[in-house]
């Protein structure tokens, strides 16, 4: 009872400041917001049992994401970017169900959690094992081509971001007087 309590406080703090990276306008105020979320979910695996995706979560998405997004914000000259008045409401209130869907799916698991699995079968390798080795023996085994091509595919990104950020920086110091 007493997880599920920790369960609903975190989940409320997540929704809030979700709401809070959409509605604010000040680039620092939605960093922010978008930190205050990112903690909240790492809480949230944290009361799921899942501690190494929560560590993950706070090492990767809050410390490292935040700021890069921090970096972004201040190398970025604000006042020669595009600015648009307008906000994307309609988009806001159509993609509405799906973020919806996407925290009854997150309380299904939290509430089913490993015994959903056929047959129980994790429950016994995780009490085994434990939770890191788990995640580590499935992903090293069974996912591992996947896991190559997702970091392919990110290290494509990362490069794609760095060319596209020298193009950028390269156009704001040509068009000034």
């Amino acid at each position: 009872m007493v997880r599920f309590a920790i369960f609903l406080l975190f989940s409320a703090w997540a929704i809030i400041s979700g709401l809070g990276v959409i509605t604010f306008t000040n680039p620092i105020y939605v960093i922010l917001w978008l930190l205050s979320a990112l903690i909240a979910v790492a809480g949230i695996f944290f009361t799921a049992g899942a501690e190494l995706v929560g560590a993950l979560q706070l090492l990767i998405y809050a410390v490292a994401i935040a700021v890069f997004y921090v970096f972004v914000l201040t190398a970025v000259p604000w006042e020669k970017a595009v600015r648009k008045s307008s906000h994307y409401r309609m988009e806001g209130i159509l993609s509405l169900p799906f973020v919806v869907l996407l925290y009854v799916e997150m309380a299904i698991v939290f509430f089913l959690g490993v015994t959903a699995s056929p047959e129980g079968k994790f429950r016994a390798f995780i009490e085994r094992l434990g939770n890191t080795e788990v995640v580590g023996s499935i992903l090293f085994t069974k996912y591992f081509f996947a896991f190559e091509v997702v970091s392919l595919v990110l290290l494509i990104g990362m490069i794609g971001a760095v060319l596209i950020g020298r193009k950028e920086s390269q156009t704001y110091e040509d068009d000034t007087p």
